[in-house]
């Protein structure tokens, strides 16, 4: 009987043991990454629903008048196009904004994992889409513009033009994307560590 009690407690002092969940430091952490991923989308949406207001305002003070119509085609599109982007930014930041911190462990975890796979898949549609959309209008835009230039400065333009778009698409934007998804990541994880200990704690 004494040998069974000695080989019980050996067996319960080398069990693994669940670590503790930092809980202050994981509320923290989550917190601090939540208002970033809020401030990025709410960032975005006002510089787009600025653009509009910015293209006025230089139409405006240079008293800009186009001779062909599509150009004039071209600049709606953009803006349409910037209000658009603004609106899903906006739609973004608002839907963050209602992540319940209240619920229970369990559907909060949901609620970040179900947020996370619609933004990886809005993403693969989306920016696509209007990177393109935007070339096509910016093409528009430049068929009068470019033809007051010499063809030195056409090109000198264009190639400018398409380097940036580029540049921003895979550089930018991507750069962007990664630190965004590393901080849902982190949220996830965190939730995650936080479920594993309280069903450890229910166990016990």
């Amino acid at each position: 009987m004494e040998d069974f009690e000695k080989l019980k407690a050996l067996w319960q002092q080398s069990a693994p043991t669940t670590p503790k969940v930092d809980l202050e430091g994981m509320k923290k952490t989550n917190q601090s990454n939540q208002r970033s991923l809020e401030k990025t989308q709410l960032r975005a949406a006002i510089a787009l629903f600025l653009t509009p207001v910015g293209i006025q305002i230089i139409f405006f003070l240079t008293h800009t008048h186009f001779q062909s119509a599509l150009t004039y085609v071209a600049v709606a599109l953009i803006s349409v196009l910037s209000v658009a982007q603004g609106v899903i930014h906006l739609s973004l930041y608002r839907r963050l904004r209602r992540m319940n911190v209240a619920a229970p462990a369990t559907e909060h975890l949901r609620q970040w994992e179900a947020y996370y796979q619609f933004r990886r898949k809005w993403v693969r549609i989306n920016n696509p889409v209007y990177t393109l959309a935007l070339s096509v209008a910016l093409g528009l835009y430049y068929i009068e513009i470019l033809g007051l230039m010499s063809v030195p400065y056409r090109i000198v333009v264009g190639t400018l033009t398409a380097a940036w778009i580029l540049y921003s698409y895979f550089v930018l934007g991507r750069r962007q994307l990664r630190k965004e998804y590393g901080r849902l990541e982190s949220i996830i994880q965190n939730l995650k560590n936080l479920q594993q200990q309280l069903d450890a704690d229910s166990a016990a």
